[in-house]
């Protein structure tokens, strides 16, 4: 039977993780948030030569592992001039330029646990720089002396509940990385077959690079299905409050139909305990399967809808929180250890035996006949 994680446990670990500050190759908070709620949960972890974090949980022998991954950055800015309060801030990871022609509230903040300033970003200048994913630079402005290396999140709350909804400074991608937190968790007094290896990794929002090295360096087994977790934007065809969304597919890339499989026997699962799901091609960005699908990796992925994602909106030209629906983000879990298992034993889908080969009397009647 499926089950979803209890609500209060899950806001808990979502507030813990979704409220430190991060930026592309500055998501040293979050990777200790993170470690820290691994550490609660008595799951052990480590980091690899990229500091990206990594945490596995197994049970018996398992058919297929699943690598689940999670990315820990979030667009941001980075400090790269500084004199005195004043400096030049660049834009990290997919911010578009409109949002930027007004004056922009943030918070400085350094990659140790000093706590964070105020200051304002405004005479943006486009500066197209494809490696850091960046369309320019900003003034900044801050309350206290600037320094090369520090950086700046948006100044808003980074997590408030309205009903079902999470509002989050960075629901992209520390709520995912929550998933995976609660998605060990819960398979760590599993006692059926899995085998499922978490990535925290970095620098998503600038060039999918984190997952490109776990790829190319073979930092998962070769044999392991990977799973993308994103917070993708919404779509009329994946509504917020729907269940977590099943991806075939991103924006460039099609995904690997044996490692949705098991994504589908969980659908089916949790559809026989009446928790909703959903299925949809969501266009909306490139997730990191894309990173390992053309690598020839086997590959699926699954998402939250995201309303505002990346903190903008179609309405008006100021940064917002994104949402998300505590409803799917504990569907998503739930959807999770249910592909864990079904992986662990290499199940089919319902339907699938039923059709796997043609009856020999169909066979008989569509056989040419000279």
């Amino acid at each position: 039977m499926a089950r979803l994680p209890a609500a209060d446990a899950t806001l808990g670990t979502v507030e813990r993780i979704a409220s430190a500050p991060t930026a592309p190759y500055h998501e040293q908070r979050a990777l200790r948030a993170i470690a820290s709620e691994l550490e609660r949960s008595g799951i052990p972890s480590e980091l690899d030569a990229f500091a990206q974090l990594h945490a596995r949980v197994r049970s018996g022998a398992a058919a297929h592992p699943l690598a689940l991954l999670a990315h820990t950055d979030h667009p941001a800015f980075d400090v790269v001039k500084a004199d005195g309060r004043e400096g030049r801030a660049r834009v990290l990871g997919g911010f578009y330029a409109r949002n930027l022609a007004t004056e922009v509230s943030v918070r400085v903040c350094d990659d140790a646990d000093t706590e964070p300033f105020g200051a304002l970003l405004d005479d943006f200048v486009p500066a197209l720089d494809v490696a850091n994913n960046s369309p320019g630079h900003c003034r900044i402005r801050a309350e206290r002396t600037l320094a090369v290396g520090q950086w700046a999140a948006l100044d808003m709350p980074p997590f408030e509940i309205h009903g079902d909804e999470l509002h989050l400074r960075a629901a992209d991608d520390l709520a995912l990385c929550a998933v995976v937190v609660l998605t060990l968790a819960a398979l760590r007094d599993e006692g059926r077959p899995h085998d499922v290896h978490a990535v925290f990794t970095r620098a998503e929002e600038t060039g999918l690079y984190g997952a490109r090295l776990v790829a190319e360096d073979g930092l998962v087994a070769r044999d392991t299905v990977v799973v993308s977790l994103e917070a993708s934007r919404a779509l009329p065809h994946a509504r917020p409050g729907a269940g977590v969304v099943v991806r075939p597919g991103d924006l460039y890339n099609t995904f690997s139909n044996d490692g949705e499989r098991f994504l589908r026997v969980a659908r089916e699962r949790l559809a026989d305990d009446g928790i909703p799901t959903q299925r949809a091609l969501l266009t909306g960005g490139t997730c990191e399967s894309s990173a390992f699908v053309r690598l020839g990796w086997t590959t699926t992925a699954i998402a939250l809808p995201n309303v505002n994602y990346h903190n903008m909106t179609e309405e008006h030209d100021r940064f917002v929180p994104e949402i998300v629906r505590l409803s799917d983000l504990r569907s998503a879990v739930a959807l999770l250890v249910e592909a864990a298992t079904a992986a662990g034993s290499d199940v089919d889908e319902s339907w699938w035996p039923d059709v796997r080969v043609v009856p020999p009397e169909m066979r008989a009647l569509l056989r040419r006949r000279a």
